[in-house]
C-alpha cells in the first residue's frame, strides 16, 4: 500500500502518490467514478492508457467512509466555487482594495527615499558671509524660491577658534525659508 493524498491545488488537483506528484489540470477531467467496488477512476478523456486508477484503500488524504463519499469529496474540489482564482464582484473588490493599500505604501516609501536622498547635501545653493563669524548655507533644489518653506539651513558659527555647526529647527528638513535664516532658530 502506498500513501496517497488528493489534494485541492486551485486550478489543478494535486495527487501525491508515495514520492510521486502529479498535477492534473482541473479543466481536463472530464469524469470521476469508483470501478471494481474500491478504485477510483479519474478520467481525463485522453482514453483507457490515460486515466488515473487510484484503490480507495491508499488514500489517507482525504478521510472518507467509503469509495462513494471520496468520489463525492473529488468533485467537490472540481467545483467552480472551489477553483482559485474565480472572480465574483465582492474578490475583486477586495483585490482593488489591497491594490490601493499597496500603492499608498508605495507612494510613501517613494517619499521616505526622496527624503533621504535629498538630505544628503553636497553643495549649498547659497551661502550668506555677510558676518564675519557666521555663515548661513542654504540647501534646496537650484530652482528653488527664498521666499518658500523648502530650504534646510546650516549655520556655521566663529567663535575664537571654535567653530559650531547647527541646523535651522535643530533638523536637515527642507521647511525653512531661506529670507528668514537669521531669525530662525538652530541647534
Amino acid at each position: 500500500m502506498t500513501a496517497t493524498e488528493i489534494t485541492n491545488n486551485g486550478a489543478s488537483l494535486k495527487i501525491k502518490i508515495g514520492a510521486v506528484v502529479r498535477n492534473i489540470m482541473k479543466s481536463q477531467i472530464i469524469e470521476i467514478d469508483v470501478v471494481k467496488t474500491n478504485i477510483i477512476k479519474i478520467d481525463n478523456g485522453k482514453g483507457v492508457l490515460y486515466n488515473l486508477f487510484i484503490p480507495f484503500a491508499d488514500v489517507t488524504v482525504p478521510v472518507t467512509a467509503d469509495p462513494e463519499a471520496l468520489k463525492d469529496a473529488i468533485n467537490d474540489m472540481l467545483a467552480t466555487s472551489n477553483i482559485a482564482g474565480n472572480a465574483t464582484e465582492a474578490k475583486q473588490i477586495e483585490e482593488i482594495n489591497k491594490l490601493n493599500i499597496l500603492n499608498t505604501s508605495i507612494t510613501q516609501i517613494q517619499t521616505s527615499v526622496s527624503t533621504l536622498d535629498s538630505k544628503i547635501f553636497f553643495e549649498p545653493v547659497l551661502v550668506d558671509e555677510s558676518n564675519p563669524n557666521i555663515i548661513y548655507k542654504g540647501f534646496a533644489n537650484p530652482a528653488a524660491n527664498q521666499q518658500e518653506p523648502v530650504w534646510a539651513i546650516q549655520k556655521i558659527s566663529n567663535t575664537g577658534d571654535v567653530c559650531s555647526y547647527q541646523w535651522a529647527d535643530g533638523n536637515k528638513n527642507f521647511d525653512n525659508i531661506w529670507r528668514n535664516r537669521t531669525d530662525l532658530s538652530y541647534s
